[in-house]
């Protein structure tokens, strides 16, 4: 990636963290950023976007903990499960035809959008009544699906939660903090096989960090019933590009 093409991505990247930040999800534009505007080859984007996931997995780990309300349902194994899948991600992708895993992941992430968007603001903010707390199972399924598509850990884990009847504010929280075991996980994956652009993914990193504080303010002053609509668009809007992008 040449000086000019770092800093143009460099400003795609602060919008990013802006996203991720505010509602949760942005990661999964960097790859079709790097793919189509700078002109990577697609694993050179997964590895690079991952390795930015680093820092935005930090950032989202600070917030967090600082956050007055905490997610309800953290716990250890969804959290460690992350780390097996999307070192396996990692490891297959060469292997699994690119098309497939997005068709499935834009349909997964358009129907979580479309239950979102319909369900009612007040049942947002409430667990389910009955629900089992998502655990291993989810976690490794995330893990391997974000690493294999380059999506971070938001663009799966947060439709997955939402579809268990996580609240929405929790379900946004933990797919932050996931961010950092997929990324670090992923790209130690990546660095073993086909290699890295250390210098990329640091700068891209670096350059989200400010934008999931600033996001993160925002959604600290926002109703709930807006995230949700918020993040039900962003959902939507996300499967509608992945499955463009396996057409």
């Amino acid at each position: 990636m040449t000086g000019a093409e770092l800093a143009i991505s460099s400003v795609a990247a602060l919008l990013i963290g802006l996203l991720i930040g505010s509602v949760g999800i942005g990661g999964v534009l960097l790859v079709p950023w790097l793919t189509q505007a700078i002109g990577l080859p697609v694993r050179d984007a997964v590895a690079i976007a991952m390795l930015s996931f680093v820092a935005t997995g930090i950032a989202a780990i600070y917030v967090s903990a600082r956050a007055p309300r905490r997610p309800a349902t953290t716990g250890w194994p969804l959290v460690l499960a992350t780390a097996p899948g999307a070192l396996l991600g990692a490891a297959v992708i060469a292997m699994v035809p690119e098309r497939a895993a997005l068709a499935v992941l834009a349909l997964a992430v358009s129907i979580a959008g479309a239950r979102l968007l319909a369900r009612p603001a007040a049942s947002a903010t409430a667990p389910s009544a009955g629900a089992a707390p998502p655990g291993w199972g989810i976690g490794t399924v995330s893990g391997f699906a974000s690493s294999l598509t380059g999506t971070g850990g938001a663009m799966v884990l947060t439709p997955l939660l939402l579809w268990r009847g996580v609240p929405v504010l929790d379900a946004i929280l933990l797919g932050q903090i996931v961010q950092l075991p997929i990324a670090a996980t992923a790209t130690l994956g990546h660095a073993l096989g086909h290699g890295v652009d250390w210098v990329a993914g640091a700068a891209l990193g670096a350059m989200q960090v400010p934008g999931v504080l600033a996001g993160r303010r925002l959604a600290e002053r926002l109703p709930v019933a807006t995230i949700t609509r918020l993040l039900a668009l962003v959902l939507l809007a996300a499967g509608a590009g992945l499955a463009a992008k396996a057409l």
